[in-house]
């Protein structure tokens, strides 16, 4: 399965990509008792049973910061909040090309970082997908050290420089193509060089500051290298604190098809078991 070609108009293009994750990936579960409660710059999913010590989880959608939204994301995060008994709160974001990578982050970071202020639950994980685990890492690091307990990158955008194997392996027909990671990334590679931020190039600043992570990795996917070197790094480094969990037969995005593919929703399932340790595990 490919996704859907790009007509040229951003407008319809993300038109196009919500129609298409709705068709194949399925809507909100009728009868998982979730909610939504939307605010101004994001929406609390809360499930129908919440745990009083479970953390509270701030999560970042992917789409190359051109495609998506949290209203495509909420079969999904309606799925992680019931399985994790947690409120997650997803934020969205200034999509490009309309307006810059400078101005998306500065603003997100600004919401995050007043977001964080309010909020009173034991523990606060940060998670993302895609170009969202880049955008995860990147504030934890930059904009709010210290803040987290936790990372959870699901198939992340971390290799900006250079294009791996997998690229050359899953390049078409794998959802996510590598013509369309040449367009993200001239978009996102000026900013994060600018920000001396390479992913797999961490300073000790950045080492130090590095919460424990928990990586998630897609066997058919463009990224599954560069996600499978980051990896290998913190390992090396980080042992103690990091979960590596891949998923060898699935590609990229797969969490927004668990609605309707078994073996995504049995991956999502494994996600909210393990990716999100309870408190005191490693």
């Amino acid at each position: 399965m490919g996704a859907p070609a790009g007509t040229g108009s951003p407008v319809t293009d993300r038109h196009n990509a919500a129609r298409w994750i709705v068709r194949f990936g399925g809507g909100p579960d009728p009868d998982d008792g979730a909610s939504a409660e939307p605010g101004e710059d994001s929406v609390v999913i809360r499930p129908a049973v919440e745990d009083p010590q479970a953390p509270w989880v701030i999560y970042l959608h992917g789409g190359g910061m051109v495609y998506y939204s949290t209203e495509v994301f909420q079969p999904f995060l309606r799925t992680l909040a019931t399985r994790l008994w947690a409120p997650v709160e997803a934020f969205d974001y200034l999509k490009v090309p309309e307006h810059t990578v400078e101005e998306s982050v500065e603003r997100l970071a600004g919401q995050l970082t007043a977001r964080c202020r309010t909020l009173t639950a034991p523990r606060i994980v940060l998670a993302g997908d895609s170009v969202g685990g880049l955008l995860a890492l990147y504030l934890a690091l930059r904009a709010l050290p210290g803040v987290f307990s936790r990372l959870v990158l699901l198939y992340p955008v971390l290799d900006l420089e250079t294009e791996r194997d997998s690229y050359r392996a899953y390049g078409e027909g794998h959802f996510l193509d590598r013509d369309s990671m040449r367009l993200f990334k001239s978009a996102l590679t000026p900013f994060f060089r600018s920000r001396h931020f390479d992913p797999l190039a961490l300073p000790e600043r950045d080492l130090a500051l590095l919460p424990p992570c928990s990586v998630v990795t897609a066997g058919c996917d463009v990224l599954r290298d560069e996600g499978l070197a980051w990896a290998a790094q913190r390992a090396a480094d980080r042992p103690d604190g990091l979960r590596h969990l891949h998923f060898p037969d699935l590609p990229h995005d797969f969490c927004l098809y668990a609605g309707k593919v078994a073996s995504a929703r049995d991956a999502v399932a494994e996600i909210a078991r393990t990716a999100f340790p309870p408190e005191g595990a490693r």
